[in-house]
């Protein structure tokens, strides 16, 4: 697969990650970028770049996120949040959001670069996620359950977090699919919990075992990590 398909592959699967993509090469090249690597290192290793639209309904705009309140459960949108943003003429800058000053939605996340050197790719890794979520949908039983599941819960309708658990030097990835969720619409990493890991691989996992537990691909509502 080339990379072009790779990339148009990864549009209609993860609708945002073209523009993602764009303005996270426009961010990087900017001569302000250090400045807000260096007040978040992690931004694009352990956090995930993360497109939001923001602005007023009839013109809705999209923004890198670069700055503001991370936590391993997502940005609090809620909060002060600084945005790298884009005019259609190419001019590039920074937005600072105020508490309640946007509505800002989150559009989606690309895993970052990471230290970890055996992670793959993030094409490869959305690949995954999609490869397991159609497996999913594809599950008659297991749809059904979830969605019982997820009516008691005010959870979305089909898993939206794909996180990468180590035990020691094994490394697992794949969707969560079961587990606890906390007061807040996090999943508790901390509990048992089942991750898909293949189409036809679903593992109970103790995550009170776990060395590492980080949310690659997913929305606040659906990932929270330690570790």
């Amino acid at each position: 697969m080339t990379n072009d398909k790779a990339r148009r592959d990864m549009e209609a699967l993860f609708p945002g990650h073209e523009k993602n993509d764009a303005l996270r090469a426009a961010f990087l090249a900017h001569p302000d970028a250090d400045h807000y690597l260096r007040l978040m290192p992690d931004l694009g290793c352990r956090i995930p770049w993360a497109l939001v639209a923001y602005g007023p309904q009839t013109d809705r705009r999209q923004g890198l996120v670069v700055g503001g309140r991370w936590s391993a459960a997502g940005w609090d949108l809620s909060g002060r949040i600084v945005l790298f943003v884009q005019s259609p003429t190419g001019d590039s800058g920074f937005l600072t959001c105020q508490a309640g000053e946007q509505q800002l939605v989150l559009i989606g996340t690309v895993p970052g670069s990471t230290p970890h050197p055996d992670r793959p790719d993030a094409v490869t890794l959305l690949g995954h996620v999609a490869e397991l979520t159609a497996a999913w949908h594809a599950d008659a039983q297991t749809t059904r359950v979830w969605h019982t599941w997820a009516l008691l819960h005010n959870q979305p309708p089909f898993p939206q977090t794909y996180a990468e658990i180590a035990f020691g030097g094994d490394v697992l990835r794949g969707l969560m699919v079961g587990g606890t969720v906390l007061a807040d619409g996090t999943w508790d990493f901390g509990q048992k919990f089942d991750l898909m890991v293949e189409p036809d691989v679903i593992l109970s996992l103790d995550g009170r075992r776990a060395t590492r537990c980080e949310v690659l691909h997913g929305t606040r509502e659906q990932g929270r990590g330690r570790g």
